[in-house]
């Protein structure tokens, strides 16, 4: 991966009250240069234009290099709810570990306390 095609600023797109990410480079508020181990977050899936709706993580906020703040976008088809949402990352260190807060999900009560729970694809795994 090379940093250089990462953006520092997430894009933006009217309606939805913050934009899309796409190859979204997070950095701590101390750092200054891209390392091995700081996140880059992408969720440009399924769509190639720049105002799709199609991507759902609209910001990202770094609260240390080990855990971030997500913020999904409306669900499309229902403006009201927040519970859908893919992304990637790159520029993983070796074993690696993050926490991922989703903020502003909804519906995480009735989902989850049923059992379900995020699905999580590794290309260093063979399972989801």
């Amino acid at each position: 991966m090379n940093p250089g095609n990462c953006k520092k600023e997430n894009e933006t797109s009217s309606g939805y009250g913050f934009g899309n990410v796409s190859k979204y480079a997070v950095l701590t508020p101390n750092d200054l240069e891209l390392r091995r181990g700081y996140l880059i977050f992408d969720a440009s899936f399924e769509c190639g234009k720049k105002n799709c709706r199609g991507r759902n993580l609209g910001r990202v906020e770094a609260l240390s290099e080990f855990e971030y703040d997500l913020y999904i976008r409306p669900d499309t088809c229902n403006p009201k709810t927040r519970n859908w949402f893919y992304f990637s990352v790159e520029n993983v260190r070796s074993q690696q570990r993050v926490i991922f807060n989703i903020t502003n999900f909804t519906k995480c009560g009735t989902l989850y306390r049923d059992g379900m729970s995020p699905l999580v694809m590794s290309t260093s795994r063979p399972y989801w």
